[in-house]
């Protein structure tokens, strides 16, 4: 039976091909086929927006409107989905009509591939000390958080939104709005996914920063990746400039580059043939504290790596892990324990340390002893890489 209704559904779809064809013209039936694909995408593309999302959106243009002025707000020393989600929402509220939109941060942009990302996409941005609260009636933090360590955003300037994919818990008597996704892998993902619910002209430039945010974020999609961080890496795929991108992914760097390089090498430890540790002294930029982590994490059998540095009478640190997935925990654990901030995702986190009495030899005495600990760390010296 099932056979004799498929056969009778073939034939009255050949008779009815052959109708079509024979009444209309090969140029109307293609008109009709496109119009109905693009009607198609569009419902696609409405049934993939839930509920939440449109509500968030709406809360937000409603906090931000009818505003003609918006300060921007990343962390101290952004990195490309920090950059790229400054870039991302100040397209959408130039899509709103808001005349100034203006980037800032209250440090400065030391990686190489961050200041080309900034160069090459025309980024424009403002230090943080030459703003002038007034001047804005809104203010927006992006992949930052009020009363972070590496924030340094004066007291008077009260917020109005934050938009972040960090763990943070937010009040439900907050004076602002929020939109906190902790389970979405970048920043970038969560701005992408606002201008196409406000169907806003993604171009080129901002779609290529987008792309490089979520792909640095989610260490090309390998760590703490979710179903919309995939879905608007393919949809941005189709709309970046790869020549641009490679500009940004291989920029030129500087002799500093180098010589960071290889006193990391020197000082690098493992203990426990498992977890490794290594300490740059002084830098220029807190930025390289995050690469070198990025880098000798890719050790064979290394599953945790922790970068320090010293920048500004503080000791800044990184920790990086491969499967275990307690980095945010651990981060969060040896700052409380030394006076600090630290805290980020499972297998990726920071914090910083102010240098104790003076002394920045016993802080960083301290410090190694205290994540010796957090990682039980017992009676092993550890091994050089070099030997």
């Amino acid at each position: 039976m099932p056979i004799v209704i498929f056969m009778i559904y073939f034939v009255a779809g050949k008779i009815l091909i052959k109708i079509v064809f024979a009444c209309f013209s090969r140029r109307q039936i293609l008109m009709s086929l496109y119009i109905l694909y693009v009607i198609f995408q569009f419902i696609l593309q409405k049934m993939s927006i839930n509920k939440f999302d449109l509500e968030k959106v709406a809360e937000f243009k409603k906090r931000i409107l009818p505003a003609s002025s918006v300060l921007i707000v990343t962390h101290d020393f952004p990195d490309p989905d920090c950059i790229a989600a400054a870039f991302g929402l100040q397209q959408l509220l130039f899509h709103w009509g808001i005349s100034t939109c203006q980037i800032t941060f209250g440090g400065f942009v030391g990686r190489a591939e961050n200041r080309a990302m900034i160069r090459f996409l025309n980024i424009q941005a403002v230090p943080l000390m030459l703003i002038e609260r007034t001047d804005f009636e809104r203010v927006v933090m992006v992949d930052s958080y009020p009363g972070e360590g590496n924030v340094s955003l004066p007291s008077n300037f009260t917020v109005d939104a934050v938009i972040d994919h960090h763990p943070h818990f937010t009040g439900e008597n907050a004076s602002f709005f929020s939109d906190i996704r902790k389970e979405i892998g970048a920043t970038s993902t969560l701005i992408t996914k606002y201008l196409k619910i406000e169907q806003c002209l993604i171009d080129s430039p901002v779609a290529t920063a987008l792309f490089y945010g979520i792909k640095t974020d989610t260490n090309d999609l390998s760590r703490h990746v979710s179903k919309d961080d995939l879905d608007c890496y393919k949809e941005l795929f189709n709309r970046i400039d790869h020549q641009e991108l490679s500009r940004i992914e291989y920029p030129d760097r500087d002799a500093e580059y180098f010589r960071i390089l290889h006193r990391s090498a020197e000082s690098m430890t493992v203990y426990k043939n498992t977890i490794g540790h290594s300490h740059i002294g002084q830098i220029s930029t807190p930025d390289y504290i995050a690469e070198i982590a990025d880098l000798f994490h890719s050790l064979e059998d290394l599953e945790w790596m922790i970068c320090s540095a010293l920048f500004k009478n503080h000791i800044f640190f990184s920790i990086r892990s491969k499967t275990e997935e307690t980095a945010g925990i651990n981060a969060e654990k040896i700052a409380e324990k030394l006076q600090g901030n630290g805290g980020g995702h499972a297998t990726k986190s920071a914090g910083q340390i102010p240098i104790q009495n003076g002394s920045v030899d016993e802080t960083v005495e301290e410090f190694i002893k205290t994540f010796k600990s957090v990682f039980d760390i017992r009676d092993d010296a550890g091994h050089s890489i070099l030997n």
